[in-house]
């Protein structure tokens, strides 16, 4: 077993989470009592918002002082029960080795998510007899996850075939399923265009043909329109994110619905599904590819439009950077990808930086892009770039960030230099949390109020601090050759990137409680998103 010593608890938990992500397995984080366990708890709540199997084991005061406000006394179990599929308290050292068993099968047993195990000292200073491979009875936690029903399947492949304009629309739950290469094949036999929400963007290949892009808040214009002007949505793992439908009335109206889910409470919970189907996404795919009629008319006239948007957008967003002076976020990120081999494992941490990826960061291979998406957690990005790392050593790590959400757990550099881990970190550098400012700006009147950053730190010396090169390159060519050079090299590396802060401002963008076709386009730009 290998012990990595976080600066952070935080920290600790984010990089599990990842790791976990990047296997398909649970990661693990122990921490002590008091607050080193309570400083795990937004990372058990972003592991549990994006559906992530963590095993978080806590230190607990003695027995014999609970109840007595003794040091670091924390209701773990009661506090953490809103984010974890199972929590307990262990008391006796007999069932320590059966309590792990069992909260490590439910972390990964149906839908993933976060569990925790409250150890106290006295119970950890004990004797472990030997383990006979039983495990704890928690009655209702293994739910058999049912086979999909074959009479829903087969009403949801008539309403395929009689659509018009069916999109498919990507969750976290097509990776988690390793669903990925049934949805290409649906696709692709029907000429079905995808859309994914932010966490299914790691699900698909975003290069493939037929896939749009991401959906919703800030998502591209040609996914945006695809959904909005559809007759028929195959929705595969998603529980229905306000930021990914962004109008739940307008998402309603004049569209028949496919819900699959392995989690029953998903369906119905935010929308109301034509069919709601339980079960395993793969298998569902899978039946439906078997019984589906494989002879089908291909809708090309609006693929073609889609495609039409994509292109439109593609090539006005090119000339835009091209004029912009400095740096312009979305070129950077294009010109990173140019360099980058495909199997790249990108980790953010939360901010425009992130939405700027979430529109134009090219995933080309499935489980390489790892966010926060539910929780929003700012921080997240290095060190999930380091759990990538001790998941997949010989895979390069880059970590997009910005840098508020950098400073909240950069001293985590300090676990990088320690194990030589080849991360690069790009930082994009606004002086500003830059998506509070822009609603501040565009929402709330121009009262920019404790958004803007009046000094930050020379990134490159804090880099020097960690014994870590750090750079700012002062062009798109010096850009791509330290990427290039860090990738080579296997040695980690924190670029500065200074903004243009004219120009940061995230876009396409649908602003709280208006319909996709309304989506914000970039200055200078007006296609019509409504099909005819």
């Amino acid at each position: 077993m290998k012990v990595i010593l976080f600066r952070h608890e935080q920290g600790a938990i984010h990089a599990a989470d990842a790791y976990a992500r990047v296997l398909r397995r649970p990661g693990i984080t122990i921490v002590t009592s008091g607050p080193g366990a309570t400083n795990i708890f937004t990372g058990l709540a972003n592991a549990y918002m994006d559906s992530s199997p963590v095993v978080a084991i806590t230190g607990q005061v003695p027995t014999i002082m609970f109840g007595k406000d003794a040091f670091q006394e924390t209701d773990m179990t009661g506090s953490t029960m809103t984010v974890t599929k199972f929590n307990i308290l262990v008391r006796d050292a007999k069932k320590l080795a059966p309590a792990f068993k069992t909260a490590y099968k439910i972390s990964i047993h149906g839908r993933p998510g976060p569990v925790l195990i409250d150890v106290p000292r006295d119970v950890q200073d004990r004797d472990v007899p030997e383990w006979s491979g039983e495990e704890l009875e928690v009655p209702g936690l293994y739910k058999n996850i049912p086979e999909p029903d074959l009479t829903l399947i087969s009403m949801a492949i008539k309403l395929l075939l009689e659509a018009e304009r069916p999109v498919i629309l990507v969750g976290g739950g097509v990776y988690w399923s390793n669903a990925t290469d049934e949805v290409l094949k649906l696709a692709e036999m029907l000429q079905i265009p995808i859309v994914t929400t932010l966490p299914g963007k790691n699900a698909v290949p975003n290069n493939h043909p037929l896939v749009m892009g991401p959906v919703g808040m800030h998502g591209r214009l040609e996914a945006d329109a695809a959904l909005a002007n559809s007759d028929l949505v195959l929705a595969l793992g998603t529980r229905f994110s306000d930021r990914t439908v962004c109008n739940f009335k307008e998402f309603q109206k004049d569209r028949k619905i496919i819900h699959i889910d392995i989690d029953k409470s998903e369906i119905g919970k935010n929308v109301k599904p034509t069919i709601g189907i339980v079960g395993d996404v793969k298998k569902a795919l899978q039946l439906i590819l078997k019984l589906i009629p494989k002879a089908m008319v291909k809708n090309e006239r609006f693929l073609n439009w889609l495609r039409n948007i994509r292109e439109t957008f593609e090539k006005h967003v090119d000339e835009l950077g091209n004029k912009v002076p400095g740096f312009a976020p979305w070129k950077v990120l294009k010109t990173i990808r140019q360099v980058a081999p495909p199997d790249i494992i990108v980790t953010t941490g939360v901010g425009s930086h992130q939405m700027w990826c979430e529109i134009h960061w090219q995933v080309c291979m499935p489980g390489t892009f790892i966010t926060s998406a539910g929780l929003g957690t700012m921080g997240f990005g290095l060190p999930a770039a380091i759990g990538a790392a001790f998941a997949k050593p010989n895979t390069p790590i880059l970590d997009i960030d910005g840098d508020g959400s950098f400073l909240m757990t950069m001293q985590n550099l300090a676990v990088v230099r320690e194990h030589n881990l080849p991360i690069i970190v790009v930082i994009f550098n606004n002086t500003a949390l830059g998506l509070v400012k822009q609603w501040q700006t565009h929402i709330y009147g121009g009262r920019v109020i404790a958004s803007e950053f009046r000094r930050n730190p020379d990134f490159t010396k804090l880099a020097d601090a960690f014994n870590i090169e750090g750079t700012r390159p002062e062009s798109y060519e010096e850009l791509k050759i330290s990427i290039e050079r860090a990738i080579r090299s296997r040695e980690p590396l924190i670029i500065d990137v200074t903004l243009n802060t004219e120009y940061d401002i995230v876009v396409p963008w649908v602003k709280p409680g208006q319909w996709l076709i309304n989506a914000q386009q970039p200055v200078g730009m007006n296609v019509n998103l409504v099909y005819s």
